[in-house]
């Protein structure tokens, strides 16, 4: 899947403010099935990493605390630092800039939900089309998990804010060529290792600024989830592009430069700031000039870059189109142990829901 002429040079930061989608979307998709007659284990990491998901396992409507009672009025966020040193918003009083910051995070939670839709998606096409048995058994615990996560943000979307926002066309785009996409393997490029590292990232980010106890704990719950489904991307593809030829890895390493552009932008929308009453031209203009913005942008990609190298697909073309996008330095993060530190969690359900 090459960029297109009209795609966002990977040199220019200033983001694709584009449109959503409204609609509900059909498409036709052909993946591959597989039978495996081979149940013996093959990969003790994911055997290993199969039990984890299964003792990690909770209950949306057991160990969160719906009855918790969300005041909108209040401060619920920490102000992103992009907004927080920006001269319009300080002009703002503290009811309009509370209210304004409950909006994005609240348009953040939306792309939240879509993104997990389409994981759910794109997992359960994994079951099916992974060949090996030990990547089958976990694929199959991952549907109960992005299951589980579409239900608690739509809950919380729906019970504790003004209501969701319009998935936007980037991150739809991006979603529609992993479910449609034939191949597993990139399946799991385009949701393991880029929505999903880049949501776990973002998770990180909203967490650290969330003062909401039922938002903050489902974001924790969330997040031990999504570690263990990036590292289920990287086991599997860690050796995969060894021995392939050279143009089918350049093919791929074509889908993960076109998707990485297109996540650059999933975020950005300005529909929070025009539903509190803020012109779009003005939000625009700072998305496209704020070094935050730049900064932000760039970090989204900690857990992307240093995965790509693990599985052999940075050199050469990619590793090019990153220097351009000014993200190669991140390939020597130590996202391992950003996982483990989310998985490690506490695993155990009963004991969790004991917690305040």
């Amino acid at each position: 899947m090459a960029a297109k002429q009209n795609e966002l040079d990977p040199t220019d930061f200033a983001p694709v403010v584009g449109g959503v989608v409204t609609e509900n979307q059909s498409f036709d998709s052909s993946e591959s099935t597989i039978y495996n007659w081979d149940y013996g284990v093959n990969s003790q990491a994911l055997r290993r990493l199969y039990e984890l998901g299964k003792n990690s396992q909770w209950n949306a409507t057991q160990d969160l605390d719906w009855d918790t009672d969300v005041d909108l009025e209040q401060d619920l966020f920490e102000p992103d630092a992009m907004v927080a040193e920006e001269d319009w918003f300080k002009k703002l009083t503290p009811r309009e800039r509370t209210h304004l910051v409950t909006e994005i995070n609240t348009q953040t939670l939306s792309q939240f939900l879509h993104g997990e839709q389409g994981a759910l998606i794109a997992t359960s096409q994994l079951v099916g089309s992974v060949p090996d048995m030990d990547g089958k058994f976990y694929a199959a615990t991952q549907v109960v998990d992005e299951a589980r996560h579409v239900e608690v943000f739509s809950r919380y979307v729906r019970e504790k804010t003004n209501g969701a926002y319009d998935i936007t066309e980037s991150l739809f785009g991006l979603l529609k060529s992993v479910s449609a996409e034939s191949r597993w393997d990139f399946k799991f490029l385009g949701m393991q290792l880029l929505v999903e590292g880049l949501a776990l990232a973002a998770f990180i980010n909203m967490s650290g600024r969330c003062k909401e106890p039922l938002l903050k704990r489902l974001l924790r719950l969330v997040m031990q989830d999504e570690a263990r489904h990036v590292a289920y991307g990287v086991l599997s593809l860690r050796s995969y592009y060894d021995d392939m030829e050279q143009q089918q890895r350049r093919e791929r390493q074509e889908f993960v430069y076109e998707a990485t552009i297109r996540m650059r932008d999933r975020l950005f929308s300005t529909q929070a700031h025009e539903r509190v009453g803020i012109g779009k031209k003005l939000i625009e203009d700072f998305m496209t000039r704020s070094e935050q913005v730049k900064k932000f942008r760039t970090l989204m990609f900690v857990n992307v870059v240093p995965n790509m190298k693990k599985i052999g697909l940075l050199n050469g073309f990619l590793e090019q189109k990153f220097g351009e996008m000014g993200i190669l330095a991140l390939q020597d993060f130590d996202s391992d142990a950003l996982l483990q530190s989310y998985i490690a969690g506490d695993n155990s359900p009963a004991a969790d829901r004991k917690q305040p």
